[in-house]
C-alpha cells in the first residue's frame, strides 16, 4: 500500500507541479513505511 501511494504521489506531481494531493500521498506513504518498520523492530 505504501509503494502504491508513493507511485501515485509522484505521478500526480509530474502531471501538475503544484498538486497538493501528490505531496500528501508521498507523506502518507513515508508514514506507512515508518510505522511498518517500527512495528517490525518492536516485535522482533
Amino acid at each position: 500500500m505504501g509503494i502504491f501511494m508513493l507511485v501515485v504521489g509522484f505521478e500526480k506531481i509530474q502531471k501538475n507541479r503544484k498538486e497538493f494531493w501528490g505531496y500528501m500521498f508521498i507523506l502518507i506513504s513515508l508514514f506507512i513505511f515508518f510505522v511498518s518498520v517500527q512495528g517490525l523492530i518492536m516485535n522482533a
